[in-house]
C-alpha cells in the first residue's frame, strides 16, 4: 500500500481528537451562552465596519466603555456562521482542537523520541482539557498557546529561526482572547529559568538565548496594546481578575473541586508531573520547571486554567522521558512502530475522513443535529417575541443574555450578559433580584424593567405573580412576565 495511504499515529491522534469533538457537538454549542453573544459581536462588526468600544448589549450599561476584547474571534466565528451554520462552528472548533494537539504531540515526540509514550501523554493532556471543549474564543487559545510553547522550545534549542514570530501571533491572540497573557506569561517562565541558569547554574546559558527571550517577551507585549482600546485591555483584563466578587460567582473560577469525576483526570496527571520532577528532575530543564510549576498552580486555583496545563503539561513533562531505560519488549515496539513510520506519510487518509466527516455534518446526516437545544435556551420564547414584541427593558437569565441578544438585538437589549459585567455591579442587582433579596422589587422598578423571561421552576416567577406582574407567555423552559 502506498506510504501516503496509510496513517501514523500522529494522524490517527488528530482524527480521534476530530471526531471525538464532532460528537461532542451539541454539548459544545449548549454548555453555556457565550456563542450566540460572538456570533453577535461578528455580524455588527461586518455590517457597520466598526468595532463597539461602547456598550451596545444591556440597557443597564449602554453607552459606557467597552472593551472589545474578542472581537476577532467574533468576526471570525460569524463569518463561519453565516457561510456553514451552527455545523461550521462545530467544525471548526474541531479543527481547532485537533490542531492544537497535534502540534502537542510532535513537540512532545521532538523531545521524548518515543512514539507510544508520546500519544498517551498527548493523549492524557486531551482529556484534561475537554472539560473547556465549548465553541468559544478560548479555543483560540489553546492553539496559540501550544504554539508559543513550540516556539519557545525551538528558541532554547537554538533552532527557531523567525523571532518575530512571536509578536505576530499575539497580534492576532490579543484581539481573540483575553488569556493572551498566558504566552507572556509561559515567556516570563523561561526568561527566569535563563536567568536562573545564568546565576546559579556551573553551565551558563548562552546570552544569544537570553537576548532571544526578552525580545520574544517584550515585543508580544507591545503588540497587546494594538487593539481598539489600547491600554484599556490590561486595565479590564486586571479589574477583572482582581473582582472578588465576580471570581466568586463564576463556577470556572472558582479550584476544580477533585471530588468530581471530571477533574479526577486532572489530579492524576497533577500528581504524575510531581512523581517525574521528583525522579527526573535533571532531565527537566529550568525554564520549563518554572512553567509547569506555575501552571499547576494556576489550574489548582481556578478551573478556568485547566486546558493551558493540559496542553503544557505533555510538552514539559517531555524531557523526563528522552534517553531513559525502558523494559526490552517496550523498547521493540517502539522500534517497531519507528520502523514503520519512516517510509509512511499518512495524508490522504486524515485528509479524505476530515472532510468525509465534515460533509455529512455540513449536510445534516441523521443523527447530527447542531442547534441550540430548546430545552436549555429559550428558542420558541424568542421565536414568539419576534412576532410579539413587547415594549420597554427586560430582565433575563443570565446564561441566556447572549442567545436573545443573537435573536433581538438591535431591538431589545438585555439586562446582563456573560460578558458585559466586568465590574460586578449589575451582577450584585441581578443576584438580588433572583434571590429575591431585598430592594429586589426597587431593583426592577430603578432600572424600569418592563418584562421578564426566566425559566418557569424559579422561585421569581412565583414571586412576580404575586405582585401583580401579567405572564404572557410559558413553555417548557421559558416563562415571560409583563408589568
Amino acid at each position: 500500500m502506498r506510504p501516503y495511504l496509510l496513517p501514523r499515529l500522529r494522524d490517527i491522534l488528530f482524527l480521534a481528537i476530530f471526531i471525538a469533538a464532532v460528537l461532542l457537538g451539541p454539548r459544545m454549542l449548549n454548555i453555556d451562552g457565550d456563542l450566540p453573544r460572538h456570533l453577535l459581536m461578528g455580524k455588527i462588526i461586518l455590517e457597520t465596519r466598526t468595532i463597539p468600544t461602547t456598550d451596545v448589549f444591556s440597557h443597564v450599561y449602554q453607552g459606557t466603555p467597552l472593551v472589545p476584547h474578542e472581537w476577532l474571534a467574533g468576526i471570525v466565528l460569524y463569518f463561519v456562521y453565516t457561510l456553514m451554520g451552527l455545523n461550521g462552528i462545530v467544525l471548526l472548533a474541531a479543527l481547532l482542537l485537533a490542531t492544537t494537539f497535534l502540534l502537542v504531540y510532535e513537540e512532545t515526540l521532538r523531545t521524548s523520541h518515543l512514539r507510544l509514550a508520546t500519544l498517551g501523554l498527548t493523549a492524557w493532556g486531551a482529556a484534561v482539557t475537554s472539560l473547556h471543549w465549548i465553541t468559544r474564543p478560548h479555543l483560540f487559545t489553546m492553539l496559540f498557546f501550544a504554539l508559543y510553547l513550540v516556539w519557545a522550545n525551538k528558541l532554547q534549542r537554538g533552532k527557531l529561526k523567525y523571532i518575530w514570530l512571536f509578536p505576530l501571533a499575539m497580534l492576532l491572540w490579543g484581539n481573540m482572547h483575553g488569556e493572551f497573557i498566558a504566552g507572556l506569561l509561559l515567556l516570563g517562565a523561561y526568561s527566569a529559568g535563563w536567568v536562573w541558569d545564568y546565576i546559579f547554574s556551573t553551565l551558563k546559558p548562552l546570552i544569544k538565548t537570553g537576548k532571544q527571550l526578552a525580545f520574544a517577551f517584550f515585543s508580544s507585549l507591545l503588540v497587546t496594546f494594538i487593539n481598539p482600546v489600547g491600554l484599556r485591555t490590561w486595565e479590564t483584563v486586571f479589574g477583572y481578575v482582581n473582582n472578588h466578587y465576580l471570581m466568586s460567582r463564576i463556577n470556572e473560577t472558582n479550584p476544580p473541586d477533585f471530588s468530581q469525576p471530571q477533574f479526577q483526570v486532572l489530579l492524576i496527571l497533577l500528581g504524575f508531573s510531581i512523581f517525574l520532577l521528583a525522579t527526573q528532575k535533571d532531565r527537566l530543564n529550568t525554564g520549563q520547571a518554572f512553567a509547569l510549576a506555575g501552571l499547576s498552580m494556576m489550574s489548582l486555583l481556578s478551573a478556568r486554567n485547566v486546558h493551558l496545563y493540559g496542553v503544557a503539561a505533555p510538552i514539559l513533562l517531555a524531557g523526563a522521558f528522552a534517553g531513559r531505560p525502558f523494559p526490552h519488549i517496550l523498547e521493540e515496539i517502539e522500534t517497531l512502530f519507528a520502523r514503520v513510520e519512516e517510509n509512511l506519510r499518512g495524508l490522504a487518509w486524515p485528509m479524505i475522513t476530515v472532510f468525509l466527516i465534515g460533509s455529512l455534518v455540513l449536510t445534516g446526516a441523521p443523527g447530527i443535529e447542531n442547534r441550540f437545544s430548546p430545552r436549555i435556551f429559550p428558542v420558541q420564547a424568542a421565536d414568539w417575541l419576534e412576532k410579539n414584541p413587547p415594549t420597554g427593558k427586560m430582565f433575563n437569565a443570565f446564561d441566556w443574555g447572549g442567545y436573545l441578544l443573537l435573536r433581538l438585538w438591535p431591538d431589545h437589549l438585555t439586562f446582563i450578559d456573560s460578558q458585559t459585567d466586568v465590574r460586578g455591579d449589575v451582577t450584585k442587582e441581578y443576584e438580588k433580584v433572583v434571590t429575591l433579596a431585598e430592594g429586589w422589587q426597587t431593583t426592577l422598578e430603578q432600572y424600569a424593567v418592563q418584562w421578564v423571561i426566566i425559566p418557569p421552576a424559579w422561585p421569581l416567577a412565583d414571586a412576580l405573580t404575586a405582585n401583580g406582574w401579567q405572564e404572557i407567555y410559558r413553555d417548557e423552559t421559558t416563562v415571560i412576565f409583563t408589568r
